[in-house]
């Protein structure tokens, strides 16, 4: 099968029209509309359905496309890693991070790369929600999570603790809080939970026999880390956080709540999501092995 004619037929169902794929290959539409002719001849099945306004793809067209879209992919990835051997890096990479971790140390750090790598093109996320990472257009993912994607390749970075934490005027005004069953008559600060109620298992470091169950319904809920750490350093009550946050700038003067004791069954891992990929190009690579390094030696001052 003609590759030429492959690469045709992605550009049409990439520019939505015959029309316009014809202007951006410098051909004429009559030209364009021939090839595709050509190529269902080749095929021996219709990958269009045409009308004056729109195309549509068959079942035949959405396989070919698929099939040629990963195809040229991996040719480009393949040509840019031939290009990048003894040479500068270039590319293009597509990364998704989480919003919290994003802004707080991550946004920072992919600055630095992108300074340090002037021919790479990032195109940075800030999304906690991809799950899809074909339909969201995305080759890294920095995902927290306790279950990995099971169709990717999930690098194992570090493990996240979730932790209580309280500014000290918020401790000055309620506090002293010294036990476990103090935390129900406190103002709680956390992301959203199913149902109106937050059960939050707290066990001690120590003495994994002790354990305390905590029943309450949080004031504030965000799925937006920044948002809630805000909400905990203005007094509005105790956050229940990953144990990075206080560790941003902005965030340094929260002070731990119950530190004896771990709260369970929250998304306590951090992985670096990608597509299984025989040929990850150089610049993948790289960014890859920078943020192992860099969220590595960060995780260090969490512990």
């Amino acid at each position: 099968m003609d590759l030429n004619l492959i690469g045709l037929f992605v550009k049409i169902v990439e520019s939505r029209s015959l029309s316009a794929a014809a202007r951006q290959l410098g051909m004429t539409r009559a030209n364009v509309s021939q090839r595709l002719k050509l190529l269902e001849r080749e095929t021996g099945a219709q990958l269009l359905r045409r009308s004056t306004r729109s195309i549509e793809l068959t079942q035949a067209g959405h396989t070919l496309y698929d099939c040629g879209q990963r195809m040229f992919e991996d040719l480009g990835t393949a040509r840019a890693s031939i290009d990048s051997l003894g040479q500068t890096l270039r590319g293009r990479v597509r990364i998704s991070v989480p919003t919290g971790f994003g802004r707080m140390f991550i946004g920072s750090k992919l600055l630095e790369f992108a300074r340090a790598h002037p021919g790479i093109t990032l195109n940075v996320t800030f999304n906690n929600r991809i799950e899809d990472l074909i339909a969201a257009e995305v080759d890294v993912a920095v995902k927290i999570t306790s279950t990995p994607p099971l169709d990717y390749v999930a690098r194992n970075i570090c493990s996240i603790d979730w932790n209580l934490y309280a500014s000290a005027g918020y401790v000055e005004k309620h506090g002293p809080i010294t036990c476990a069953e103090d935390l129900e008559r406190q103002t709680l600060v956390a992301s959203p939970y199913p149902g109106r109620r937050l059960m939050m298992t707290l066990i001690h470091r120590e003495n994994e026999a002790d354990v305390h169950t905590i029943t309450t319904q949080p004031a504030l809920q965000s799925s937006d880390y920044p948002f809630l750490a805000e909400a905990v350093c203005q007094g509005m009550g105790i956050g229940l956080l990953p144990a990075y946050v206080p560790h941003a700038p902005m965030n340094r003067g929260l002070l731990p709540i119950l530190p004896q004791y771990r709260v369970a069954g929250q998304q306590n891992t951090l992985y670096i999501v990608t597509l299984p990929n025989r040929y990850p190009s150089p610049s993948t690579h790289a960014l890859i092995d920078y943020l192992r390094d860099e969220i590595l030696s960060l995780a260090q001052t969490w512990a």
